[in-house]
């Protein structure tokens, strides 16, 4: 476990907030993967918990570690402690896992479908983009509620190589529309609630997508839109 050290805290979107923190060591991670975040103190979560797992927004370039959550009323015994930190308060981080990072083959089309905050799974990844020598093609399908729109700011700006595809609620992002930016050899990969990506990717995978060409990061604890 890493210590850290909270530094700051910025509303990104309406109960969306960016936590900043500086690690006591350098923590060692690739663009796309998340750490579970743990007081150094006993939470009184009644399922037992201690820590949340959040994907880290921040790129490993930078000396901070940064992850975004919704901190909506009335919050969880975990986020209380959370929403309170102050300049100065500690946090452990562990070691940062998860598959849902860019293939060495920078020749591999990527696709990435978003749902609201699950647009937090690709910030690191874009930044990466944006700062790579190696050309990688991605789309980037994003469905969400008006409310969100002020997450557009974390995304870096235009990349060459990058689509953009927003859905906007009440209208419902489709199979077909995913369907039809992925080609053979993409690699398509799913974000947001569990329910959001659970049935889209059984919906690609009966449309004869292949299992192992989809890529499943969701969010627990998050509803549908």
């Amino acid at each position: 476990m890493t210590r850290l050290t909270f530094t700051a805290k910025a509303e990104r979107a309406p109960d969306v907030w960016e936590f900043c923190f500086i690690p006591e060591k350098p923590v060692e991670y690739v663009p796309g993967q998340y750490a579970r975040f743990t007081f150094p103190f006993h939470v009184a979560d009644p399922r037992g918990k201690q820590h949340r797992t959040f994907t880290l927004i921040s790129h490993p370039s930078e000396p901070a570690i940064r992850m975004l959550t919704r901190l909506e009323a009335p919050l969880s015994v975990y986020k209380q402690p959370l929403s309170a930190l102050q300049p100065g308060d500690s946090m452990l981080i562990d070691e940062p896992h998860g598959d849902a990072v860019l293939p060495r083959l920078a020749s591999t089309p990527l696709v990435f479908v978003a749902q609201g905050i699950g647009i937090a799974s690709y910030i690191s990844m874009l930044r990466e983009r944006e700062s790579s020598d190696l050309s990688r093609s991605i789309t980037l399908l994003w469905a969400r509620r008006s409310e969100d729109d002020r997450l557009e700011n974390l995304i870096p700006g235009e990349i060459p190589g990058i689509t953009r595809v927003d859905v906007r609620y009440p209208a419902r992002l489709t199979t077909e529309q995913i369907l039809a930016h992925t080609g053979p050899q993409s690699l398509i990969y799913l974000s947001g609630s569990q329910t959001f990506v659970e049935t889209l990717g059984a919906a690609l995978e009966a449309a004869g997508v292949p299992r192992e060409r989809i890529i499943y990061d969701y969010y627990s604890g998050y509803t549908d839109l």
